[in-house]
């Protein structure tokens, strides 16, 4: 039914984008950039009262570039480590919180939650955390249930370390497994090898009363059915509360898309295998308790909240601070460059809407009268036909007023959410559209 797959949440916006008109990316936005001032007139002010934003959570997003070993398959915002002063980048951070702090719009409504992404977070001492979170605590009003997030190689956490991250606070770790097997280990670039992945892991979890999460990646080169179904049984056996499971994106310029174009390394992968493995890494981990909470994020009942993501795909505000880092405020996109510099784009109402749409699509959440309340009753019978029509091929099964994702809905995720949203576009604007 779809020709080609969307892996991820950033692949269906940025078709949104294109179904609503805008130009792809935070940085082509340039017909309608804003100068910061634009931004900083509304921090001036008090954030608008929940019953009236229709977002009742918000939260920090602390972005650390650095590495101290580059992953063979990424090209995200990040550069390896080498000299860079972590004392001095350190520093940025608990300037930019101290900045941030100083408005009223920050100052006067609890923070939820706090995410440190990379990169590496973790290449940070504890003396440099000590310096981020004392900013936080002395600038940022944080919830007292406050979700505190750090994303972590093994090798950079052990774990004493993390014990003396939870004395600061933090209570849900995200670490950067990908998977368990010797040789995908090798491909992927990491840095040992799986059994002592494993007893790393064992040694995290024994050490920690908190939320504990892992990263696993699927249809690497030459993944056999064997390797998955290893990571998925260490996934049920380790005592983890949450696993977010991706397909392999190969980022554009590094180390493995060079190989894999100098024909180094082989990698042939179609939908059927894809989907093949997908469904055996999610019907092992359901069928042993987990839930879907995303599209890509299976947990354990009641052990992951995910906040952070549930802020991001509910539109409410997520403050960026560090370089590379974007986040959403007071109806902005921002996308933080380098120390002074930010691009500044305003997201109009239309699109905010459009965007919680996707954002609930995520969730697997296809009841029609609550994905159409801002969109009227030709919206909502667009989405019950949608949902009807994808429900032929086994992606959808009807569940009360609504329907729920199958493995392969699940699977074709990102692709239903944008079809459901083009028929409600459709609909608003007067038009028929099919998948």
């Amino acid at each position: 039914m779809f020709d080609e797959r969307l892996r991820s949440h950033h692949d269906a916006e940025h078709t949104l984008d294109t179904l609503l008109g805008r130009p792809k990316g935070h940085l082509n936005r340039v017909f309608n950039m804003k100068p910061w001032t634009a931004v900083t007139k509304k921090l001036s002010l008090p954030p608008p009262p929940p019953e009236k934003s229709g977002n009742t959570d918000r939260g920090i997003y602390i972005h650390v570039p650095h590495c101290d070993k580059l992953c063979s398959f990424c090209g995200l915002n990040r550069k390896e480590r080498k000299n860079t002063d972590l004392d001095a980048y350190a520093g940025y951070i608990a300037e930019e919180i101290k900045a941030f702090g100083a408005f009223p719009y920050i100052r006067e409504a609890p923070f939820n939650s706090v995410y440190f992404g990379g990169g590496t977070p973790t290449v940070f001492t504890v003396g440099q955390f000590a310096l981020v979170f004392d900013a936080l605590r002395r600038h940022i009003p944080l919830a007292d249930d406050c979700e505190i997030t750090v994303e972590s190689t093994q090798h950079n956490l052990d774990a004493e370390k993390a014990r003396t991250l939870a004395e600061f606070g933090v209570n849900r770790f995200s670490i950067g497994i990908q998977t368990f097997s010797d040789r995908g280990r090798k491909i992927l670039g990491r840095t040992y090898g799986g059994e002592k992945a494993y007893d790393e892991l064992l040694s995290l979890r024994a050490a920690l009363d908190g939320t504990l999460c892992i990263d696993i990646i699927y249809s690497y080169p030459d993944q056999s059915i064997e390797e998955i179904e290893q990571d998925a049984e260490i996934c049920v056996s380790s005592g983890i509360d949450s696993v977010s499971f991706y397909s392999l994106m190969v980022n554009k310029g590094s180390a493995l898309a060079r190989s894999i174009e100098a024909g180094e390394t082989r990698f042939v992968r179609d939908i059927e295998s894809d989907r093949e493995r997908h469904n055996i890494f999610y019907n092992r981990l359901t069928a042993a308790g987990f839930t879907l909470l995303e599209l890509s994020k299976l947990v354990r009942p009641g052990r992951d909240a995910y906040k952070y993501i549930q802020i991001q795909y509910g539109n409410g505000d997520l403050v960026p601070v560090g370089s590379g880092a974007g986040g959403r405020l007071a109806g902005f996109g921002i996308y933080s460059m380098s120390p002074g510099r930010r691009f500044v784009s305003p997201l109009g109402a239309e699109y905010a809407i459009y965007y919680r749409m996707l954002g609930e699509l995520q969730f697997g959440l296809y009841d029609p009268a609550r994905l159409a309340r801002f969109l009227g009753p030709a919206a909502e019978q667009a989405i019950v036909e949608k949902a009807r029509e994808l429900s032929g091929p086994g992606f959808l099964v009807q569940d009360g007023s609504g329907w729920r994702l199958t493995p392969d809905g699940v699977f074709w995720g990102n692709n239903i959410a944008v079809e459901v949203l083009k028929a409600a576009i459709g609909a608003k604007k007067g038009k028929k559209t099919h998948a």
